[in-house]
């Protein structure tokens, strides 16, 4: 799921993914809009004002829209969707279905979306779903200039330059980014009580992760200490080894190189074995051991951040936005809980995500790619669309304080902000930054912007046709025997279990991968 990088400046904002989901998964911070979109006081625009530019479009026939969206979507996601529908009816004539891709399969499930020729319009894309190699393949349609000018008008003449360009491969529009500037926060979601409880004071590093989860594995009885689930299990692996040793992943690929190394060098973990991966194996192998992560973590469906809120599980890992709804979330529910977010990075230099970190894409077999388009246009520069999908019915799950930052309402865990999966057309413009949130958001999101860096490594998207034989079988054994050591899940010792990984890469063909996209690095960075 999202290894996922990060950009910017003085207007960096924070955004979350799930997660990708997508793991994908984003964190985010922002300021509402100064200016109003036509609609805003809830009149309709005109089913034929988004033809302006280049001659009016052709709404006079309904049609329905089907979306595909990453994660597990939320409560009240038919709700906000049917209040939607009511509006998009007299906007554009059209109706739009959601389906959601849950975490637990969604890759597998998203390549056989254009494999088998599933009938849909639209559907999330990014660097981490491989959108360029989807691309390429022709899963997509091409967003021509004309369409723009026609369907989409405001997103043509209110994005800049740079935010397309990142949706574009070989020089062919095939995905609209977000618009906004993000970066991904990720560390530890704990209760406050069980610390003051067992004396924690604070949680600075992964050892100080561990005395809060043997703290409760020793005297909570029936509390799981973390649940583990593919949810978060990746992020212990994502902080650890590569965010505190300024490592990168170019291309998403499980394929790292050293920020710090000009010459940008793929690590080759098989002719060099990573001991410093060894001990964090050895440290998950002795938390399964002790009862720290649940025995049901390799196979559990339920996620890791619904254990904690049923109150099943001590702890979870996310990126500070989610953490925030998480804590908004409990504080209405469970306020004595306290919910505290600690960041698992907070020394190093941070990479700011591509705009393509979320975008959206047609599907290259729409039957209305044009009212797709259409639809975008509104979910990317319409307050009151972009919104409503991001944070729900107003008056319902949210409202605007007086100083015009997100105020959520008691109904907002039937949907919390950014759930149902609205990163795709997330805007700098209608992106509002919490009233009431965690104690320490302001200091995280600050000590992070001041830490960012740009890459041009972001925006690298490699051929994968040639190696996809390779990349298949690498994945199996990421499932059978990395996930397994990430959880310590290890029969026998860590150095026998990490030397049979090692062993099944190379004959999975990983120098191979290596080779092909090293020199495609090279090529891209002008060596």
């Amino acid at each position: 799921m999202k290894k996922i990088p990060f950009v910017l400046v003085l207007s960096l904002l924070v955004a979350i993914l799930g997660a990708c989901s997508g793991n994908s998964g984003n964190n985010g911070g922002g300021k509402g809009s100064e200016r109003q979109p036509s609609n805003t006081d809830g009149a309709p625009i005109s089913p034929r004002a988004s033809g302006e530019e280049g001659g009016a479009a052709d709404t006079s026939e309904e049609v329905k829209l089907k979306m595909v969206l990453i994660g597990d979507g939320a409560p009240d996601a038919e709700e906000v969707y049917d209040e939607l529908n009511n509006r998009l009816k007299k906007d554009i004539n059209a109706v739009v279905e959601v389906q959601f891709l849950s975490w637990a399969d969604w890759f597998q499930k998203y390549q056989l979306l254009f494999s088998t020729g599933d009938d849909f319009d639209l559907i999330i894309t990014a660097t981490w779903a491989q959108f360029a190699d989807n691309a390429r393949k022709g899963a997509f349609y091409e967003i021509t200039p004309e369409m723009m000018q026609k369907y989409a008008p405001k997103t043509n003449s209110e994005t800049s330059p740079e935010v397309l360009e990142a949706g574009k491969v070989e020089g062919k529009q095939y995905a609209l980014p977000m618009n906004y500037h993000e970066i991904t926060i990720n560390g530890y979601v704990v209760r406050g009580d069980l610390m003051d409880k067992y004396g924690i004071p604070s949680i600075d590093s992964i050892d100080d992760f561990e005395k809060y989860l043997d703290a409760v594995a020793r005297n909570e009885q029936g509390l799981v200490p973390w649940e583990g689930t593919n949810y978060d299990n990746w992020i212990i692996a994502k902080t650890q080894l590569e965010e505190l040793r300024e490592q990168y992943q170019p291309g998403n690929l499980g394929l790292r190189v050293d920020l710090n190394n000009a010459a940008n060098t793929i690590i080759n973990d098989i002719a060099n074995p990573d001991q410093e991966a060894i001990e964090l194996y050895k440290k998950m192998a002795d938390w399964n051991k002790k009862g720290y992560i649940s025995k049901n973590a390799l196979v559990n469906k339920v996620t890791s951040k619904d254990s904690f809120l049923s109150g099943k599980s001590a702890a979870f890992l996310t990126n500070l936005l989610e953490a925030n709804a998480t804590y908004q979330t409990v504080k209405a529910n469970h306020p004595e809980w306290d919910v505290r977010f600690y960041p698992a990075n907070t020394t190093k230099k941070v990479v700011a995500n591509s705009f393509m970190a979320n975008a959206m894409a047609i599907n290259a077999k729409s039957k209305n790619p044009e009212r797709a388009l259409m639809l975008l246009d509104l979910l990317r520069n319409d307050e009151w669309y972009n919104q409503t999908t991001t944070f729900g019915i107003k008056g319902k799950h949210w409202d605007a304080s007086a100083d015009g930052k997100l105020a959520l309402l008691p109904a907002s865990q039937g949907f919390p902000p950014d759930a149902a999966c609205p990163w795709g057309w997330r805007n700098e413009k209608f992106y509002l930054s919490p009233s009431d949130g965690l104690s320490n958001y302001d200091e995280v999101l600050s000590s992070y912007r001041e830490r960012a860096i740009n890459t041009k490594l972001n925006n690298f998207a490699p051929d994968l046709e040639k190696t996809k034989s390779e990349q298949a079988a690498l994945k199996d054994v990421e499932n059978q025997y990395e996930l397994p050591l990430r959880l310590g899940f290890v029969k026998g010792d860590v150095e026998s279990s990490y030397q049979t990984m090692l062993d099944k890469k190379k004959a999975a063909g990983q120098d191979k991968l290596i080779e092909d996209i090293q020199r495609q690095l090279n090529t891209f960075m002008g060596k």
